[in-house]
């Protein structure tokens, strides 16, 4: 794995970076259709209010190029300490392979175990052996069985 370029920042996404995390979620759902601006505005606002949820982005040259979104959910067991749950990360198909995806993903991580939470978990549906490699080397285990029911 290549180093980090120097010049990428991590940071929790604004409003003004709903272009470049549509962008990423393009290659992330090809298939899913485009959102009216509308509604993407109002969605992505409405995340960004959301108490516990972070919207991670590695920023580069002013660009969004890689991303990972955090929650952090409120909970009665384990001494009443939360979880993390990640979802959607991406990043830019051309920039895969320089660490930029990783450092998003730990810096999240990172991010929900300074909120102690007790886990930090994350479910895929790709089913390559190197999209599982990647979340290993996040140091992610596979050691639990995930369900999920869709309302597609």
């Amino acid at each position: 794995m290549m180093a980090m370029p120097p010049d990428v920042t991590i940071r929790p996404a604004d409003i003004g970076d709903l272009d470049g995390l549509l962008t990423l979620y393009r290659e992330l759902n090809p298939s899913d259709p485009a959102l009216p601006r509308e509604t993407a505005e109002n969605a992505f606002a409405q995340m960004l209010t959301q108490p516990g949820l972070t919207v991670f982005i590695a920023e580069q040259d002013d660009r969004v190029v890689s991303t990972a979104t955090l929650i952090v959910i409120p909970n009665l067991t384990r001494s009443a300490r939360p979880y993390g749950l990640i979802e959607n990360v991406v990043t830019l198909s051309r920039m895969r392979g320089g660490g930029l995806g990783r450092a998003v993903v730990r810096h999240a991580i990172g991010v929900g175990f300074a909120a102690n939470c007790y886990k930090v978990m994350l479910l895929t549906g790709r089913h390559s052996a190197e999209v599982h490699r990647f979340y290993e080397g996040c140091g992610f285990v596979q050691d639990k069985t995930g369900f999920q029911i869709r309302n597609d």
